[in-house]
């Protein structure tokens, strides 16, 4: 029962603590529960309700393990509800979500979806929910990507979660926004796993919608700026926008001030740094109980700086990660695709589940193909071209060993690339008339080959060009390649993608 309205507080003070595309990064939560602890424990001047929410990607979907760890994260945070993201599901059944979340205390929503009573995911997951606060009552909307099986290994296993399109979930929305109403709920605060300018659209196509806690297109969002993340509704109120970029890198706490009628009257959006906090000893004992004790696997002496850009420029990790890969297999060729570097190898001891976390997150399988020189070519170019069009540089540009490359940042144009041979000798190639005819053999992992942001080119694993399919990701590789290092280890750009006005 529904308390009456009366004894609802007129106004009310609000600091909302949020994350969104963590990714699986235990290294990161160990941070990020320091921080969480922090806000937890910060006394404000004036009476202040604070909430804590996630908005999707915090789980990656494949190994059970790590998204045990990250749904025991999310209540070791005391993180009241979290959205439905595309990595949450990118396992190949529901089966993987639904262990991870048993027993959970946070709430898992999603509002556009609409699984039959006899899908297990319909006993786990619920539209909305309303939040009270000392007597103060927040609804609260999830909402899973409406590109979710663009984004997922195995949409098939999906597709009864009847996933709405963009149109009919903002109806969904409105139609929770009424249900609180009705009820005397007039603050609404939605969990959006749909990306930016969804979230605006969304802001503006609806009304009694406060704010929308982003995520999905990994942008971080920082203060607050009319226009981009200050969005007027139908009915002319504010709805504030956020995201706290990807992989546990930031989080942010908002804090609001609501006027009798649950109006945003005043607002602040700080964007905090998860670097600027240690590794929890608490969370990294309990994390280790489900991952197992890492095994120490070297040192490494230098590391250049983090790109500012993963998308877009060469990064010195993917450099390492796949000079050793291709050291290690002996092909010609080794590539990943950018977004795949969720995170770093930093300088020092080096463990496995530093090295996993940062270079083999998804649990993908390594292969090793021959691929033309044409389709090769081809599949640089149109990374190329979808990348430097994409105001956001996504999906991002690919990660070689083996070759080198120069690409326009006007417009994505391949404009020279040479192929190394096991000498080191530069083999300039015609990116203009590539030759099919010649072949090479290229270590990457599946999804590097067949997936919709990498080479997409799934042929390559039906058609007999497979020469080698191994059960295990990079990291082992790497790790092995780490192992017979005599000399001091550096991690450092050289120069081989050069992106050009």
């Amino acid at each position: 029962m529904v308390s009456s309205v009366s004894n609802t507080p007129k106004t009310a003070k609000t600091s909302i603590f949020y994350m969104n595309d963590v990714h699986g990064q235990s290294l990161k939560m160990e941070r990020l529960y320091k921080a969480s602890d922090d806000f937890d424990s910060f006394v404000p001047s004036e009476k202040t309700n604070k909430l804590k929410f996630a908005s999707g990607d915090i789980m990656l979907g494949r190994g059970i393990k790590e998204n045990i760890v990250a749904s025991n994260f999310l209540d070791l945070c005391k993180i009241m509800a979290s959205a439905i993201g595309n990595h949450e599901v990118d396992g190949k059944s529901p089966d993987n979500l639904i262990q991870a979340t048993v027993d959970k205390k946070y709430k898992l929503l999603a509002s556009n979806i609409h699984p039959g009573a006899d899908n297990p995911i319909s006993k786990i997951v619920q539209k909305s929910y309303i939040q009270e606060q000392d007597g103060v009552k927040y609804g609260v909307i999830g909402l899973t990507p409406v590109d979710l099986f663009q984004n997922i290994k195995f949409p098939e296993s999906y597709k009864s979660l009847n996933l709405d399109s963009f149109e009919e979930t903002v109806k969904d929305v409105q139609a929770e926004v009424d249900k609180f109403q009705k009820q005397g709920v007039d603050k609404v605060i939605v969990l959006s796993h749909m990306g930016h300018s969804n979230g605006q659209k969304l802001a503006q196509q609806t009304s009694g919608v406060d704010v929308i806690l982003g995520g999905h297109t990994h942008e971080l969002i920082k203060d607050i700026k009319e226009g981009y993340n200050l969005i007027y509704s139908k009915n002319g109120e504010p709805v504030i926008l956020t995201q706290a970029g990807r992989d546990g890198n930031n989080f942010g706490v908002l804090n609001l001030d609501f006027n009798e009628k649950g109006v945003i009257t005043k607002a602040q959006n700080n964007i905090g740094n998860t670097n600027d906090f240690g590794r929890s000893f608490v969370a990294k004992y309990l994390f280790e109980r489900i991952l197992g004790k890492p095994e120490i696997i070297g040192n490494i002496d230098k590391v250049a700086p983090p790109v500012k850009n993963i998308y877009a420029e060469e990064n010195p990790q993917a450099d390492f990660t796949l000079d050793a890969l291709r050291s290690q297999l002996g092909t010609d060729v080794a590539i990943i695709h950018s977004a795949n570097m969720r995170g770093v190898i930093e300088k020092g001891v080096l463990d496995t589940r530093v090295l996993t976390s940062a270079i083999a997150p998804f649990n993908n399988k390594t292969v090793v193909v021959k691929i033309s020189e044409k389709d090769l070519v081809n599949s640089i170019k149109k990374l190329g071209k979808r990348t430097f069009s994409d105001v956001n540089t996504r999906p991002g540009i690919m990660q070689v060993s083996g070759l080198t490359y120069k690409m326009s940042k006007k417009d994505g144009e391949l404009l020279e690339m040479n192929m190394l041979d096991k000498s080191g000798q530069i083999l300039p190639v015609d990116v203009k008339n590539p030759n099919s005819n010649k072949l090479y053999t290229l270590a990457s992992d599946d999804y590097g080959i067949s997936g919709e942001n990498a080479l997409n080119l799934p042929n390559l694993l039906t058609d007999g060009s497979v020469i080698q399919k191994f059960d295990t990701d990079k990291d082992k590789f790497v790790a092995d390649f780490i192992k017979k290092q005599t000399a001091p280890i550096e991690i450092k750009a050289d120069g081989r993608i050069k992106i050009v006005d």
